[in-house]
């Protein structure tokens, strides 16, 4: 009972004896006078009596008021006492409950509405990285970093608005380092059951979550051994019958190999009987069921290889006994290795004829003791007599040539420490009249001990001197074909050089007369031009024709010279931007009206002025040869063109007999007459120089009177 229940009590019980008194003393007084009345007429007398009911009454009030208030006494005594043994309780309970906070492993706290901590005890405070004392009136922001501190408010409020329980993990960065906590949060309630703030309790689940993990990786690691080893393996539990004689086995786990092996399926086979599953097995001459009985009631494993004749295979298998009346068996399927044991002499006499075939010689070392088992030819290649002849690692190292030994001992030592994925080597060992001969050495370790290390090492040995002198001898040729093509290289640039120098030396003797040549005709035309004959102003017209045409032809053979000069620049190159600039060009010149179109991000690298003369000529060539055309079309695009991807210039012109298309590339070679298309015929000829002169490639295809597709395919870097 609290203290406000007792008050509440002594003021009812100081309330009733009030009452007592009142309902005595008024039936005292309406009964006693009534009865002096009828027993008392003499006045004095009834003076005297009623002096004697008032002491009466006195004395009975006051014995009345004794027993009430001794009741009352009591009561207030009871209470107090009851209320100091509450409080000395309730000491206790909070002594205890202080002593459990403390001693507890597990992190306690009490926050207010605020979220500022009313409680620590010492584990939370570890924690915390501060003292309990210090963090009373701090919230969490004084212990945790900013966003876990957040998080741990959202769960508060969420507990203060909900009223709940919450049980929940969270992770928190604490002095101890990143922690996982398994945390329970409850409202805080006061006498009348308000809620003022949260109390809670954090358990550090690291380790168990930890040790949680690795036992599902464990067992994760154990099942994928168990599913993906390559060996069968099978669990049988042993059926008896009365005497106690094996009769059957029951299937209690099985891997995939199993299935492989048998063509039993372990998820509709496990719970059942063998002979259920492989009905007649139980008649099987290999006696399955008694051998791995004997081996679950003995414990005696057994190791053995035999054939079944129900399962038409052979296996090698090995029983242990895993438990009361429990088999393991692991078995492998070696049908196929006995099939190989018989042919495998045919086999190794058809080895040693190849390899007295192709001088080579076998080695089978024994890595303990050093020695090794030699094939004749082995000894044969060295000089020496097979029946005399003996082999070890020492004497091997003593015939090395002193320039390969480091070399070959330091491969040999890697490949059997495992450094080394397998074992080549090439070395010179001397023979038994002194010379050096180069042999190719390859090995492998055929057998290990039980801890890994090796114990035996096969490998051939062959006689690789005339290879050796071959590629010495084809190193001298390649020296000297080096040589003769540098020599030859200089003479071709060289050459080049000339006929750069030729060409404009020619073009340039030629200009001279050429324009005097234009001129003079010129001249005479203008000056005497009324006065001449009809046939001799043809002549002259003629002659200036000519002359502009060799004008044309010496441009021709310089633009070819200058595509195979200068240095090469590799840069982006819009080649959208250069087609519509001279497309625009074309279209303010000439006035025609073309339809045209550009793709974009037409982009490449190479040098910008020398693809620029590439898309001026092919977009001249396109403008020329529609000009026939009734509704000329010119486009730019990423297209196709012979089976060669690239960037195209498609028109509707006159196009062309593909029949002919290997002169479209020539200098000075046209498929057009002059009367109907004009030019020399050495565009596309610089084009494709310049083309192939940045290691990219051009095609063409076409078809008369539907118009030509050129395009051209560089490198993209």
């Amino acid at each position: 009972m609290n203290t406000s229940n007792q008050r509440v009590d002594l003021v009812r019980g100081a309330l009733r004896v009030a009452l007592v008194y009142a309902a005595f003393a008024g039936l005292w007084i309406l009964l006693s006078d009534r009865a002096m009345g009828l027993l008392w007429h003499d006045p004095e007398a009834l003076v005297r009596a009623s002096m004697l009911k008032g002491w009466f009454f006195v004395a009975v009030t006051t014995l009345l008021l004794y027993v009430l208030v001794r009741q009352l006494v009591g009561q207030l005594d009871a209470a107090h006492r009851r209320e100091q043994a509450q409080a000395e309780e309730k000491a206790r309970a909070q002594d205890l409950l202080t002593a459990i906070a403390r001693s507890s492993g597990d992190a306690i706290f009490a926050k207010d509405e605020q979220g500022r901590y009313l409680l620590v005890n010492d584990a939370a405070a570890r924690y915390m990285g501060r003292p309990a004392d210090a963090m009373l009136g701090q919230d969490d922001g004084a212990a945790f970093p900013a966003g876990q501190a957040e998080q741990i408010r959202v769960v508060d409020r969420r507990v203060l608005t909900s009223g709940r329980v919450e049980t929940y993990e969270e992770r928190l960065d604490t002095a101890q380092g990143p922690r996982v906590f398994l945390t329970t949060k409850g409202p805080l309630r006061d006498a009348q059951g308000h809620i003022h703030g949260t109390f809670g309790m954090a358990r550090d689940v690291t380790e168990r979550n930890q040790a949680k993990q690795r036992l599902i990786e464990s067992e994760a690691r154990y099942r994928s051994l168990f599913e993906n080893m390559n060996s069968g393996f099978v669990l049988f539990e042993l059926v008896q019958d009365g005497q106690g004689t094996p009769v059957d086995l029951l299937i209690l786990a099985a891997n995939q190999q199993f299935a492989d092996v048998t063509g039993l399926d372990p998820a509709h086979v496990t719970g059942q009987r063998l002979t259920q599953v492989l009905p007649g097995i139980e008649n099987d001459r290999a006696d399955w069921i008694g051998t791995y009985g004997r081996v679950a009631l003995t414990g005696e494993p057994r190791q053995f290889e035999q054939g079944s004749e129900h399962l038409g295979t052979f296996l090698s298998v090995s029983a242990f006994r895993a438990g009361e009346g429990l088999c393991a068996v692991t078995f492998l399927d070696i049908s196929g290795r006995r099939a190989t044991e018989l042919a495998l002499h045919d086999s190794e006499e058809r080895l040693r004829l190849a390899l007295a075939a192709a001088s080579q010689g076998l080695y089978d070392l024994n890595l303990e003791t050093g020695e090794a088992t030699v094939s004749p030819e082995y000894a044969a290649m060295l000089g020496h007599d097979p029946a005399d002849f003996r082999e070890s690692l020492v004497s091997w190292r003593q015939r090395l040539h002193p320039d390969d030994q480091a070399r070959a001992a330091s491969l040999l030592e890697d490949y059997l420490a495992g450094r080394e994925e397998s074992y080549r080597v090439e070395f010179r060992l001397r023979t038994r009249d002194g010379r050096w001969k180069w042999i190719l050495s390859l090995g492998q370790i055929e057998q290990r001990s039980a801890d890994g290390r090796p114990l035996r090492m096969l490998g051939t040995h062959t006689d690789i001197d005339a290879l050796k002198s071959a590629e010495a001898t084809l190193r001298e040729m390649n020296a000297t074909l080096e040589a003769r093509v540098s020599e030859r290289t200089a003479e071709l640039s060289a050459a080049n050089r000339e006929l750069e120098t030729f060409a404009y030396a020619v073009s340039h003797d030629l200009r001279a007369p050429l324009r005097a040549l234009s001129g003079y005709s010129q001249a005479l035309q203008e000056d005497f031009g009324e006065s001449l004959p009809v046939q001799s102003r043809v002549y002259l017209d003629r002659i200036h024709q000519a002359a502009a045409r060799m004008g044309e032809l010496i441009e021709g053979i310089l633009a070819l010279s200058r595509s195979n000069r200068g240095e090469l620049r590799h840069d982006r190159v819009d080649l959208s931007a250069l087609a519509r600039q001279r497309l625009g060009q074309l279209a303010d010149e000439s006035g025609r009206r073309v339809r045209v179109s550009v793709e974009n991000g037409l982009v490449v690298v190479g040098d910008e002025r020398m693809l620029a003369s590439v898309m001026t000529n092919l977009i001249d060539n396109a403008w020329k040869y529609t000009g026939a055309t009734a509704d000329p079309e010119i486009r730019v695009h990423a297209g196709e063109a012979n089976g060669l991807q690239g960037i195209c210039v498609t028109d509707n012109g006159a196009g062309f007999d593909m029949a002919h298309a290997d002169r479209l590339f020539q200098p000075f070679q046209r498929l057009h007459r002059e009367d109907q298309f004009p030019g020399i015929g050495i565009g596309l000829a610089t084009v494709q120089r310049i083309v192939h002169r940045h290691g990219g490639q051009m095609a063409a295809t076409a078809a008369p009177g539907r118009g030509a597709t050129f395009c051209i395919a560089l490198p993209s870097t």
